[in-house]
């Protein structure tokens, strides 16, 4: 025990200290991402119903509304990273929040869907801050726990995305769709508080900091992937996996309709396959996040993107929902170790003082695919066939597979 303490604390943070930090921003981040994905189910609705759209105008303000807020995320993440870097990360996340919950708030006066769509982007600009809670963990986890704190924390976006459709629609059926925005915005700003009262930052200015244009600010993290070949690799892991997952979000129920379900239990079906896919998911990124601490994070990352990519494929074939089913059971357990394995390789490959920057970059690879994964996935589903957005998706997963077995290295501890 006393080994494990000395090993713990050789990093500079205190052995109890960071676990306190990992479990307090996860209770933040999971209030976070359920405040995200609560009006999943019932917006369509909302549009048509509330706002007056045709169906068809509901799914291109729709596509809007996905990809335009991931948009603005994209390139705000990299000025929030700069800042956070230079002034604390703490009041980062509390800044982003916050001003994510106003804005969400604010929807439930909306009555035209311009109003939604800048109201998002503004939220994906304001609230692109919250990644910098990933560098206040990372700098306070010991190196050789990465990957177990990085599954760790993952395990809360999971979690938030698994209840917050399922809530949001229970609640926009009880109160109304422009009460349940209020409600939604008082999860985040629930996840505000969490933030300022329970997570302590250990966070040293840097002594000098040199002036930075707007430009220079936003490709300041994102030069370092011209010729390094280790971000180049994690940051297309990034894209390729959240873009292969935001591509399948339009489709997924349609795919139930598709295969047969009769359309009053289409729903029920696809709410059963979330539920059950995302709790798998919540468990298995821990236990991958553990098993790369111990044999290697490339390892792990290969394997995981390599079965992925193999259960996705066979997509196409699917004729029944028991087979649709097994299918996703066993492309989400295999996928759940790419997020986690990614997140401590870019921990080893980055110092401390540039995990605000580091992560930032990460996260631009997951707002840049969520912003074009939805046109494609929609475009490819409608103009192609509903199968083969499972294809791409599986292809561009085992190319990236194949490239991080010459790409990724697990890199040296950096401070």
């Amino acid at each position: 025990m006393a080994e494990e303490r000395v090993r713990e604390g050789a990093d500079g943070a205190p052995p109890r200290h960071w676990r306190r930090a990992l479990y307090s921003m996860w209770l933040a981040m999971f209030f976070v991402f359920l405040e995200w994905t609560f009006a999943m189910t019932f917006l369509p609705v909302f549009l048509q119903q509330d706002i007056g759209l045709t169906f068809q105008q509901a799914e291109y303000w729709t596509g809007l509304m996905t990809a335009l807020p991931s948009l603005a995320m994209f390139c705000a993440q990299p000025l929030w990273g700069l800042y956070s870097d230079r002034h604390g990360r703490k009041r980062v996340v509390i800044i982003g929040v916050i001003f994510t919950s106003l804005l969400r708030a604010l929807w439930a006066f909306a009555h035209s869907p311009l109003t939604l769509v800048c109201l998002g982007m503004a939220a994906g600009i304001l609230g692109a801050g919250v990644i910098a809670g990933q560098a206040i963990v990372a700098s306070q986890v010991p190196r050789a726990r990465m990957g177990e704190a990085m599954g760790t924390l993952q395990t809360s976006m999971t979690v938030g995305f698994l209840i917050g459709p399922v809530a949001g629609q229970a609640c926009a059926g009880l109160i109304g769709p422009r009460h349940t925005f209020l409600l939604q915005a008082l999860f985040a700003f629930i996840g505000a508080m969490a933030v300022w009262l329970m997570v302590e930052e250990r966070f040293e200015r840097p002594e000098r900091t040199e002036p930075v244009t707007m430009l220079a600010a936003i490709t300041r993290d994102l030069r370092p992937l011209v010729g390094h070949r280790q971000l180049q690799a994690l940051w297309v892991m990034a894209f390729v996996v959240f873009f292969g997952f935001s591509s399948m979000w339009p489709i997924m129920t349609y795919f139930v309709q598709f295969i047969g379900i009769p359309l009053d239990r289409v729903a029920a079906y696809s709410a059963y396959v979330m539920f059950v896919t995302g709790m798998l998911q919540t468990v298995a990124a821990l236990l991958f996040g553990r098993l790369g601490d111990r044999v290697g994070q490339k390892k792990v990352l290969v394997v995981a993107m390599s079965l992925c990519g193999v259960f996705l494929v066979p997509h196409y074939l699917v004729k029944t929902y028991a087979q649709f089913f097994a299918l996703r059971v066993l492309a989400t357990a295999a996928g759940a170790g790419i997020n986690p394995t990614t997140s401590a390789l870019v921990a080893r490959t980055m110092p401390r003082s540039r995990y605000g920057g580091a992560y930032g970059v990460l996260a631009s690879a997951r707002a840049l695919a969520g912003s074009v994964g939805p046109l494609i996935g929609g475009g490819l589903a409608a103009f192609v066939g509903i199968r083969w957005v499972f294809v791409w998706t599986g292809a561009l997963t085992l190319l990236a597979a194949g490239w991080a077995v010459r790409a990724v290295h697990e890199g040296q501890a950096q401070e």
